[in-house]
């Protein structure tokens, strides 16, 4: 951890911030000592100032104010993240894009949005439904998530098994790198082949390329059919099986999987999430998403009918109103359980083949058993699109021994050839397993590429790297 700057550097750089986004745009310690870097637990902001520009001029001027005096930068979106991205230290400042909340433009017939980087996920998604048009990106934080943060992350949710992650839903970019430079590459076309194509350089990169400003998403047009059916299935085979049946029909959007363990906790916790009772080793939530009302209805008709012909489902329910509907997905979404079941615990983002998935989540609690004998957990996650998350706790010695049971985790996983994080980002949390998920060639590359950018490492110094 660097040394805390002096009073007088301490100073010299207040100005500089007011000069740069104003009194509305900078705020001191009071002003955020409530305000925590992770969405779990309370991890304060260790820098001076949090700067808040409106703009990409005045981030651009926040930037060169920072490396004027030594600061590094830490970028805050809606802090939304797991992974530690967003840990601040005493020689770094905040900026936060929240200022910048303004959805520009909204296409109809190119069917586009122009927005900025402070926007929240769930503001653009209520803004273009009001238009007939659909954002697919979606995730449990989508009221607080924000646009800036989920292309830094280049974040999935619920819909990747039809619509992909962040970055296949963005076409162009505004963005500033660690000199100051504005980069305006905000192209509006699906077909542009003009050079090299920018937003990759700030989708996925965690804020350590450049700061995202501004941005152009593709949209859809809006579902008018919407289809969700909750099962419980005695074993993963089944559950694959019955992924490969859901996966024939076109409108397909989402195939989330509880573990046991996940779905107990829900069911027992009291909140009425409880749409069928306990006792089977897998539930799934399958849903279709379509603009067909016939075609797609009787898809989801014959999946559920054929499906259960074959013996794949134990006991089920299909929603028969939008109620019903919100009601499943709360059951998915009931993440917020861990804390009140476990209070502190380890998040686990990662994925791996499906016929690895088992056996790999298997030999995980086992390994932790084994060291941990009071070990407590809950998995569940995107199946379809290869993804689990886990949240592990082992009482009260959780936090102390978080590195020995990432250690464990991540073994088992790097023997299955599976990814450390399948959409949280790598963060500060997991930068220090990152090499035995990449090769050497790998990492140097990173590294290169980083540092053509950003060889003093001002933009997000401890991330990834």
């Amino acid at each position: 951890m660097a040394d805390a700057p002096t009073a007088e550097v301490v100073a010299a750089l207040r100005a500089d911030l007011l000069s740069a986004v104003g009194t509305a745009g900078l705020l001191e310690p009071e002003d955020f000592e409530t305000r925590s870097c992770d969405p779990f637990r309370p991890v304060p902001i260790l820098s001076p100032f949090v700067a808040r520009p409106a703009n990409a001029e005045e981030l651009s001027a926040v930037v060169k104010a920072a490396i004027a005096h030594g600061f590094r930068i830490v970028t805050h979106g809606g802090r939304t993240g797991v992974a530690g991205g967003a840990f601040t230290r005493p020689d770094s400042i905040v900026v936060s894009l929240e200022r910048m909340n303004r959805i520009e433009e909204i296409s109809d017939v190119d069917q586009i949005a122009v927005v900025q980087a402070g926007v929240p996920i769930q503001a653009l998604h209520e803004a273009v439904e009001a238009r007939g048009l659909f954002y697919p990106v979606d995730l449990g934080a989508k009221g607080s998530a924000t646009m800036g943060g989920t292309i830094a992350t280049n974040a999935g949710g619920n819909h990747v098994l039809r619509w992909g992650m962040t970055r296949a839903n963005l076409l162009g970019i505004e963005g500033v790198l660690a000199d100051g430079t504005i980069v305006s590459s905000m192209n509006r076309l699906l077909k542009n082949n003009t050079g090299y194509d920018l937003k990759h350089l700030f989708a996925g990169t965690e804020g350590t390329i450049g700061i995202v400003t501004r941005a152009v998403v593709r949209l859809v047009p809006l579902p008018t059919t919407q289809s969700v059916a909750f099962v419980a299935v005695e074993s993963m085979a089944k559950v694959l099986r019955l992924l490969n049946l859901a996966r024939a029909m076109p409108a397909l959007s989402a195939f989330e999987v509880m573990w046991r363990d996940y779905y107990e906790m829900v069911a027992n916790s009291g909140t009425g999430r409880r749409p069928l009772e306990p006792g089977h080793d897998y539930h799934v939530l399958i849903e279709s998403l379509g603009n067909d009302p016939e075609a797609d209805e009787g898809a989801f008709e014959r999946f559920v009918q054929r499906a259960s012909d074959e013996g794949l489902i134990a006991d089920g329910v299909v929603a028969a109103s939008e109620r019903q509907r919100r009601e499943l997905w709360h059951v998915r979404e009931a993440s917020e359980v861990f804390v009140s079941e476990f209070g502190t615990f380890v998040s686990f983002d990662v994925s791996a083949e499906l016929n690895a998935i088992e056996r790999m989540v298997e030999e995980a609690y086992a390994a932790l058993r084994a060291r941990f004998p009071e070990v407590r957990g809950g998995t569940f996650g995107h199946l379809g699109d290869n993804n689990i998350h886990l949240g592990i706790t082992i009482g009260e010695d959780t936090v102390a021994r978080t590195a020995e049971i990432e250690e464990i985790v991540f073994d088992v996983l790097a023997r299955y050839q599976g990814a450390l994080t399948a959409e949280h980002g790598i963060g500060t949390l997991k930068r220090d397993f990152l090499r035995k998920y990449k090769s050497e060639g790998e990492l140097a590359a990173m590294r290169r590429l980083r540092d053509a950018f950003d060889p003093d490492r001002r933009l997000n110094p401890d991330v990834m790297l």
